[in-house]
């Protein structure tokens, strides 16, 4: 397989040289079945049952029996929160606590993730940050100008870097700017940038999660 090469940018945003890249996370096949299902469980883990309404028994108001039970020509009821009437009770309303988690098992949610960093490393949409550095926010603001002049690109930036880094404090601040841990990265946050970057020690930790992954298939090939 064709060694897979990253530009590399340094602190003036110009491009230094390039870093070869495992091809089983930036060469990977685009898969965009499993794509879509982690974009669809990252969504729906982000939404919360805030919707509530109120049964007959939660329904503040008088207990008694609304009418005679018969002489009236009316049908028989027993309260005016019966769900029948405006202001009782709802039948069969959301109870605010609904469950809308969906899961995804860790080896799929790897393939979604490495297919659209090769898709984007594809496009040219990818980049590395080596031994990169910054002390304010407005140096950073500074590199994204630079970027932008250097590299002729728009659209929305997303900064790839582990817990450990401080760059979150620099960048955090710009609007133009998502700040992601690589951690907790998923394909949906990468499709929604334009531009990525990643740090040198984010994709040290991207190589040990495929390493790890390549293990776990070893084992389980071995076992069957």
């Amino acid at each position: 397989m064709k060694a897979l090469k990253m530009d590399v940018i340094d602190n003036e945003g110009k491009i230094t040289g390039n870093k070869t890249v495992p091809a089983q996370i930036f060469g990977a096949e685009v898969n965009p079945v499993l794509v879509g299902q982690a974009v669809k469980r990252f969504l729906a883990n982000q939404r919360k049952a805030r919707a509530k309404t109120k049964k007959r028994s939660e329904v503040v108001g008088s207990g008694a029996k609304i009418w005679r039970q018969k002489g009236t020509g009316r049908a028989r009821h027993g309260s005016r929160k019966a769900p029948i009437f405006v202001g009782g009770g709802v039948a069969h309303g959301p109870t605010g606590t609904q469950n809308y988690k969906e899961k995804m098992n860790k080896k799929s949610l790897n393939k979604a993730l490495f297919s659209v960093l090769s898709l984007k490393l594809k496009e040219k949409r990818l980049f590395l940050l080596k031994e990169f550095s910054l002390e304010k926010t407005k140096e950073a603001f500074s590199f994204l100008q630079k970027l932008r002049e250097h590299l002729s690109v728009k659209g929305k930036f997303s900064l790839v870097i582990t817990k450990d880094e401080d760059l979150r404090r620099y960048f955090g601040n710009l609007s133009e700017v998502t700040v992601l841990n690589e951690e907790s990265l998923n394909p949906y946050s990468l499709l929604r940038s334009d531009i990525i970057f990643l740090t040198g020690k984010s994709l040290v930790k991207l190589e040990e999660r495929a390493a790890g992954t390549k293990k776990e298939k070893n084992r389980n090939e071995d076992k069957s």
